[in-house]
C-alpha cells in the first residue's frame, strides 16, 4: 500500500508532516509519497535520519492556502502540492491521499479530479467524535446547501462507515434538528425526516436535537455541511473549555496539587478522548478514491494517526460497499443533474 501525504497543507511547518510519516513508515511500514517542496522535505528526512526507501518524494513546492478560493485548485494553484497529490491518487500513484490543507479546495479538488461513486450526488465530510459512544458526524463541512436526497445518502454513507470501520451492527441514524418533533425544522430536513422513515435499509431513530447527540441515542448525524461545521466546532471549544477548567481545579494551589496526585491519569485519560490529534483527520465519503483531511493544525502525531486512517480506509473496502448501493441510490427522485454535476461525475 502506499500513502500520498500532501505536506504543504495546513498550519504547522512542512517539517511536522515529514516527522509524521515517518511516524506512520516505523508504525505501519507502509510506503509514502511525500508530495511538496523537494528541498524542505529532504532536510527533514535528513534531520530525522530517517531512511529514504520508504519515501518517494514529488517536487511541488506551491500550496493553497487557507484563504485561497477553493476553485483555485484547478486555476492559479494547479501546480500545487495538493493538486498534484490528487493527481497522483487518480493516476494510480498511491492509494490513499492526506492533507491537512484548505478544506474547499481538497473537497473541489478531490470532486474534479478524482470523482465520486456512480450513484453518488455529493460526497461527504465524516468525522468521528469520541462521545459516550463514538458517533459519527456528516456532513461536518463540505457542503453548505444540501436537499433532503442529499441528506438520505448522508445517511447511506455514514452507515456503511460505521458499519466497516467501527464494526457497528445496524447503526442508529438520526437527523440534527432544533427539535426531535417530525414536524419541526426546515422543509429540507422535514422532507429528509420522512425520506428516511420509509426507508427499510436505514436504521433511522429521527430527530435529534445538538444537546443530546453526546448521550449515545444514536451512532450516526446526518446533517448540512453549514450546521455539522458549527456543531464540531461548538463541541471542540467547549471540550477545551472543561478541560481548562478541570486543569485549574485539580492542578491550582496546594489543595489542587494533592489532588493532581490522585487525579493526573484521569485527567490525561479524559484529555486524550477529546483529542483531536488521537483520531488524525475526516474521510470524504463517496469519492471512488479514499482522501483524508486531517486537521489544519496536526502536528507529526496528528499526521500519523492520519496515515492510519488513510490505511483502514483502504483495507476496509468502504468504497465498493458505497458503490454497491448504485441501484439504491438511482431510483432516489433528485432534481435535474446539472452540467457541471454530469461532468465532475464522469
Amino acid at each position: 500500500m502506499r500513502i500520498i501525504l500532501d505536506v504543504m497543507g495546513g498550519d504547522n511547518p512542512p517539517e511536522e508532516f515529514v516527522k509524521g510519516a515517518y511516524l506512520a513508515v516505523k508504525k505501519y511500514k507502509e510506503k509514502i509519497t511525500l508530495v511538496g517542496d523537494e528541498k524542505i522535505i529532504s532536510d527533514a528526512l535528513r534531520d530525522l535520519r530517517a531512511p529514504s526507501a520508504p519515501f518517494d518524494i514529488i517536487d511541488a513546492p506551491d500550496f493553497v492556502s487557507m484563504e485561497d478560493d477553493p476553485m483555485s485548485i484547478t486555476g492559479a494553484h494547479a501546480g500545487s502540492s495538493m493538486a498534484v497529490s490528487l493527481r497522483e491518487l487518480s493516476s494510480g500513484g498511491g492509494d490513499a491521499v492526506v492533507s491537512a490543507g484548505n478544506t474547499g479546495a481538497l473537497f473541489t479538488g478531490a470532486t474534479l479530479i478524482e470523482h465520486r461513486v456512480r450513484g453518488v450526488r455529493r460526497a461527504a465530510l465524516a468525522l468521528v467524535i469520541p462521545f459516550k459512544n463514538p458517533i459519527l458526524l456528516l456532513d461536518c463541512g463540505a457542503n453548505v446547501s444540501v436537499t433532503p436526497e442529499y441528506l438520505v445518502q448522508f445517511a447511506y454513507l455514514g452507515k456503511i462507515y460505521m458499519e466497516r470501520i467501527l464494526g457497528v451492527d445496524s447503526p442508529r441514524v438520526a437527523l440534527l434538528n432544533n427539535g426531535a418533533e417530525t414536524h419541526k425544522g426546515t422543509p429540507t430536513v422535514v422532507e429528509a425526516n420522512k425520506l428516511l422513515s420509509d426507508d427499510e435499509n436505514i436504521n433511522f431513530v429521527g430527530n435529534i436535537e445538538g444537546k443530546d447527540v453526546p448521550f449515545g441515542e444514536c451512532d450516526v448525524v446526518v446533517t448540512d455541511g453549514f450546521t455539522g461545521n458549527v456543531f464540531l466546532k461548538t463541541c471542540e471549544g467547549m471540550s477545551n473549555f472543561m478541560m481548562a477548567r478541570l486543569t485549574e481545579k485539580f492542578f491550582g494551589g496546594v489543595s489542587g496539587k494533592i489532588s493532581a496526585m490522585l487525579k493526573k491519569n484521569d485527567v490525561s485519560r479524559v484529555a486524550k478522548m477529546f483529542d483531536a490529534k488521537e483520531y488524525g483527520g475526516a474521510p470524504f465519503l463517496g469519492l471512488a478514491k479514499p482522501v483524508i483531511k486531517a486537521h489544519g493544525n496536526s502536528d507529526a502525531r496528528a499526521v500519523c494517526a492520519a496515515i492510519g486512517q488513510a490505511r483502514k480506509y483502504v483495507e476496509t473496502n468502504i468504497i465498493d460497499e458505497i458503490a454497491s448501493c448504485a441501484d439504491i441510490f438511482s431510483k432516489m427522485k433528485f432534481a435535474p443533474i446539472s452540467k457541471r454535476e454530469r461532468t465532475e461525475n464522469e
